[in-house]
Protein backbone atom coordinates (compact mmCIF):
# COMPACT_ATOMS: atom_id res chain seq x y z
CA UNK A 1 0.00 0.00 0.00
CA UNK A 2 0.98 3.53 -0.62
CA UNK A 3 2.94 5.39 2.45
CA UNK A 4 1.10 8.45 1.81
CA UNK A 5 -2.62 6.72 2.08
CA UNK A 6 -1.38 4.15 4.74
CA UNK A 7 -0.42 7.35 6.74
CA UNK A 8 -3.58 9.00 5.96
CA UNK A 9 -5.94 6.08 6.90
CA UNK A 10 -4.17 5.93 10.25
CA UNK A 11 -4.11 9.56 11.22
CA UNK A 12 -7.61 9.42 10.15
CA UNK A 13 -8.04 6.35 12.32
CA UNK A 14 -6.86 8.30 15.06
CA UNK A 15 -8.32 11.58 14.68
CA UNK A 16 -10.70 12.16 17.84
CA UNK A 17 -14.57 12.20 16.65
CA UNK A 18 -16.15 14.90 15.92
CA UNK A 19 -18.32 16.60 18.73
CA UNK A 20 -22.19 16.23 17.64
CA UNK A 21 -24.52 13.98 17.35
CA UNK A 22 -24.99 11.27 14.55
CA UNK A 23 -27.96 11.26 12.54
CA UNK A 24 -28.56 7.32 14.28
CA UNK A 25 -28.46 8.94 17.57
CA UNK A 26 -31.31 11.82 17.25
CA UNK A 27 -33.78 9.22 15.84
CA UNK A 28 -32.99 7.04 19.31
CA UNK A 29 -33.21 10.58 20.59
CA UNK A 30 -36.66 11.13 19.09
CA UNK A 31 -37.99 7.89 19.87
CA UNK A 32 -36.99 7.92 23.60
CA UNK A 33 -38.49 11.60 23.54
CA UNK A 34 -42.18 10.09 23.04
CA UNK A 35 -41.90 8.80 26.59
CA UNK A 36 -42.10 12.22 27.47
CA UNK A 37 -43.77 14.38 24.94
CA UNK A 38 -47.67 13.41 26.55
CA UNK A 39 -46.49 15.71 29.40
CA UNK A 40 -43.88 18.11 28.13
CA UNK A 41 -43.89 20.00 24.84
CA UNK A 42 -40.79 20.65 23.14
CA UNK A 43 -41.37 24.29 21.47
CA UNK A 44 -40.54 27.12 23.08
CA UNK A 45 -42.78 28.67 25.59
CA UNK A 46 -45.88 25.61 25.48
CA UNK A 47 -46.46 24.96 28.87
CA UNK A 48 -49.79 24.05 28.38
CA UNK A 49 -49.32 20.07 29.69
CA UNK A 50 -48.95 18.72 32.68
CA UNK A 51 -44.87 19.68 32.47
CA UNK A 52 -42.81 22.24 31.22
CA UNK A 53 -41.27 22.69 27.60
CA UNK A 54 -38.09 20.77 27.40
CA UNK A 55 -37.15 23.05 24.60
CA UNK A 56 -33.56 24.41 25.49
CA UNK A 57 -33.57 22.29 28.98
CA UNK A 58 -29.72 21.85 28.59
CA UNK A 59 -29.01 24.97 30.28
CA UNK A 60 -31.57 26.17 31.53
CA UNK A 61 -32.11 27.25 34.88
CA UNK A 62 -33.61 24.43 37.08
CA UNK A 63 -37.44 25.18 37.75
CA UNK A 64 -37.58 28.60 36.43
CA UNK A 65 -39.47 28.20 33.08
CA UNK A 66 -42.80 30.82 33.21
CA UNK A 67 -45.95 29.91 34.06
CA UNK A 68 -45.62 26.44 35.51
CA UNK A 69 -46.91 25.28 39.31
CA UNK A 70 -43.45 23.68 40.57
CA UNK A 71 -43.55 21.22 42.89
CA UNK A 72 -42.08 21.96 46.21
CA UNK A 73 -39.33 19.35 45.88
CA UNK A 74 -38.49 20.80 42.36
CA UNK A 75 -38.51 23.99 43.99
CA UNK A 76 -36.03 23.19 46.59
CA UNK A 77 -33.96 21.28 44.11
CA UNK A 78 -33.64 24.52 42.08
CA UNK A 79 -31.81 25.80 45.14
CA UNK A 80 -28.84 23.90 45.68
CA UNK A 81 -28.38 23.15 41.54
CA UNK A 82 -28.87 26.08 39.21
CA UNK A 83 -28.82 24.31 35.71
CA UNK A 84 -29.56 21.82 33.86
CA UNK A 85 -26.47 20.37 32.36
CA UNK A 86 -26.14 17.03 30.54
CA UNK A 87 -24.77 15.42 33.52
CA UNK A 88 -27.49 16.08 35.61
CA UNK A 89 -30.37 15.78 32.99
CA UNK A 90 -28.50 12.18 32.48
CA UNK A 91 -29.00 11.56 36.36
CA UNK A 92 -32.68 12.73 36.38
CA UNK A 93 -33.75 10.67 33.36
CA UNK A 94 -32.57 7.93 34.87
CA UNK A 95 -33.80 8.25 38.14
CA UNK A 96 -36.17 11.07 38.43
CA UNK A 97 -37.57 10.30 42.11
CA UNK A 98 -33.96 9.33 43.54
CA UNK A 99 -32.31 12.58 42.30
CA UNK A 100 -35.66 14.65 43.54
CA UNK A 101 -37.49 12.98 45.80
CA UNK A 102 -40.94 14.24 46.29
CA UNK A 103 -41.17 14.94 42.65
CA UNK A 104 -44.51 15.54 41.03
CA UNK A 105 -43.08 13.46 37.80
CA UNK A 106 -44.53 10.29 37.99
CA UNK A 107 -41.69 9.17 35.12
CA UNK A 108 -40.07 5.87 36.46
CA UNK A 109 -36.90 6.92 34.73
CA UNK A 110 -34.85 5.66 31.35
CA UNK A 111 -32.24 2.43 32.89
CA UNK A 112 -30.50 2.62 29.30
CA UNK A 113 -27.62 4.92 28.96
CA UNK A 114 -27.05 5.22 25.76
CA UNK A 115 -30.88 5.83 25.34
CA UNK A 116 -30.70 8.70 27.56
CA UNK A 117 -27.45 10.15 25.97
CA UNK A 118 -29.85 9.93 22.50
CA UNK A 119 -32.81 11.39 24.38
CA UNK A 120 -30.35 14.41 25.72
CA UNK A 121 -28.58 15.10 22.57
CA UNK A 122 -32.15 15.05 20.66
CA UNK A 123 -33.49 17.58 23.44
CA UNK A 124 -30.52 19.56 23.20
CA UNK A 125 -30.53 20.25 19.26
CA UNK A 126 -34.01 21.79 19.56
CA UNK A 127 -36.45 20.76 17.24
CA UNK A 128 -39.99 19.76 17.72
CA UNK A 129 -40.59 15.86 17.50
CA UNK A 130 -42.25 14.80 14.15
CA UNK A 131 -45.52 12.94 14.97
Amino acid sequence: MNPIILGSLILAACAPKAQGSSAGQLAMGERAYQKCYSCHALEAGRNDLSGPTLYNIVGRAIAAEPGVDYSPAMRSFAKREQRWDRNLLDKFIADPEGVVPGTSMTFHGIVDPAERAALIAYLKQGRPASR
